[in-house]
């Protein structure tokens, strides 16, 4: 009688121990792959970092100082993040945004809803600008707004074919 209670603990610790390594395995690849693409990450911080340092230079003469100073400022501490990207692995990253979190919660979840807010814009406008989407489908205006926002030098409006139709 005794082997047969052994035996369903045997199984459960093994089926605990591979799940252990399967999630050992995902969190080392997870680790790996933000690492191999932090490169990228760094580099666009640092050109958003230039962007708004040249703007703050370009300001005209009459733009208040306070202006100037806090796109400065913003500037520096983007080039700060994008040094510490670059300088941190991944695992360290972690471990500084979970202190962050819980020193701070409040703001934590007021940046998650920045950035989440600020994600959801570029993919609508990106799947706008690309044909796909809901009621504003093809719309010149969103895709204009965006390329302004961001940059782009072509600023022809685009016509696009409602379903079914050919352009």
């Amino acid at each position: 009688m005794q082997p047969q209670s052994e035996a369903p603990t045997g199984v459960g610790e093994e089926l605990r121990a591979d799940a252990r390594h399967v999630g050992a395995s995902a969190v080392n690849r997870l680790h790996s792959e933000v690492d191999a693409r932090k490169g990228t990450a760094t580099s666009q911080a640092r050109a958003v970092s230039s962007a708004i340092d040249r703007a703050a230079g370009e300001l005209d003469d009459a733009a208040p100082d306070w202006l100037k100073s806090a796109f400065r400022q913003g500037a520096q501490r983007i080039q700060r993040f994008a040094d510490a990207l670059d300088q941190k692995d991944s695992r360290q990253l972690v471990g500084e945004v979970s202190n962050f979190a819980r020193n701070s919660p409040g703001t934590f979840l007021a940046a998650c809803a920045a950035a989440g807010f600020a994600a959801a814009r570029l993919a609508k406008a990106g799947a706008e600008g690309s044909g796909e989407g809901g009621p504003a489908h093809g719309s010149s205006q969103y895709r204009t707004s965006f390329e302004s926002t961001f940059g782009q030098a072509d600023m022809q409006p685009e016509t696009t074919a409602a379903p079914g139709e050919y352009a």
